[in-house]
């Protein structure tokens, strides 16, 4: 066994890889993840290298000196969990925070590597108990953003965590959706990385979702909850019936027995403020 294979969260990739390339979510190279991991789960003989750096295209200052792991450009999550070393690379972000240096595994990272940066950026300034990036292409959340009505996404959220009683308990703070960007552009990558200040769960228009968790696993838990919502609507669409969703006292009440009432209400204030400005 390598010393990159040795790193414990390898696993995690497998088990979230497999399980995306089964759901039919990451066709041919669609989708990209990336984990962060502490310096003392890096093998001693990983924790530098002399490859050249690469710089990028913002700073992120707040993950000075961190690693990441992250899938390499061209990859497919069918693969990554019987060639890890091909598919993964391990990266170290500068001191200052302006570029990164690869550091064992796969050489080429996705294309979308700002936009996880970025958002691993804003994780270690708001939300440092997240750590993992998960984005996919499930075939139902992407027809969700063909529907001009869910560019809203508290119309969005409303709707779709609104027709499985335990769908909005998970995600009190609704679901987010993005207009199109460019795949891969630094623009989609700053958007995502001020949108999941709020919420765990967010549909890039006509391209795919991204999710965001304490470790690839939970964020991959969420992206089933809200595809499975999303099943409801297009089963019950499908067979000519109204989608009314829960009523709300009874959404209400759920929201008060699990203690997520406040979340749930203001789910969407940041968005309030910042339309404001």
């Amino acid at each position: 066994m390598s010393d990159f294979e040795a790193i414990k969260q390898l696993d995690q990739f497998s088990e979230v890889c497999d399980w995306l390339a089964f759901k039919g979510w990451s066709e041919a190279e669609g989708g990209n993840l990336s984990l962060r991991i502490d310096k003392e789960d890096v093998p001693e003989s990983l924790r530098s290298s002399e490859s050249a750096a690469t710089q990028l295209p913002l700073e992120v200052t707040a993950i000075a000196d961190m690693y990441l792991l992250i899938t390499g450009s061209g990859t497919r999550s069918r693969d990554i969990s019987h060639t890890p070393e091909a598919d993964l690379g391990l990266y170290k972000i500068a001191a200052d925070g302006k570029s990164y240096q690869w550091i064992a595994g796969n050489d080429k990272p996705t294309s979308e590597m700002p936009s996880h940066c970025a958002i691993q950026n804003e994780f270690m300034v708001s939300r440092p108990d997240f750590r993992a990036v998960v984005h996919t292409h499930p075939v139902k959340l992407i027809s969700l953003t063909h529907i001009p009505e869910f560019h809203d996404p508290k119309v969005l959220s409303d709707t779709i965590l609104g027709l499985q009683s335990e769908a909005r308990i998970q995600l009190p703070e609704g679901i987010g959706h993005l207009p199109f960007q460019v795949p891969g552009s630094l623009e989609l990558g700053i958007l995502s990385a001020e949108e999941i200040k709020y919420r765990n769960v967010i549909l890039w228009h006509m391209h795919g979702a991204l999710s965001v968790g304490t470790s690839l696993s939970h964020a991959f838990d969420q992206l089933e909850v809200v595809e499975k919502a999303a099943d409801i609507f297009w089963t019950l669409k499908k067979a000519g019936y109204a989608v009314d969703g829960m009523r709300q006292q009874d959404l209400d009440q759920s929201m008060d027995y699990f203690g997520r009432t406040d979340r749930y209400k203001n789910a969407f204030s940041d968005k309030i403020e910042r339309d404001k400005k």
